[in-house]
């Protein structure tokens, strides 16, 4: 996680995860019923 954290100033990373993450890091529940639309979303921000 750490290798992520210090990459996160350079490239924007997301997790599919029902986990929580820490700030910096995109995180998208495997389940949400709208995954590829919120992925392409995401990637339209950053």
């Amino acid at each position: 996680m750490a290798f992520c954290q210090k990459l996160t100033g350079v490239i924007a990373i997301a997790f599919l995860t029902s986990e929580p993450l820490e700030a910096q890091l995109k995180g998208f529940p495997p389940n949400q019923p709208n995954l590829i639309s919120a992925i392409e979303t995401w990637l339209e921000e950053i």
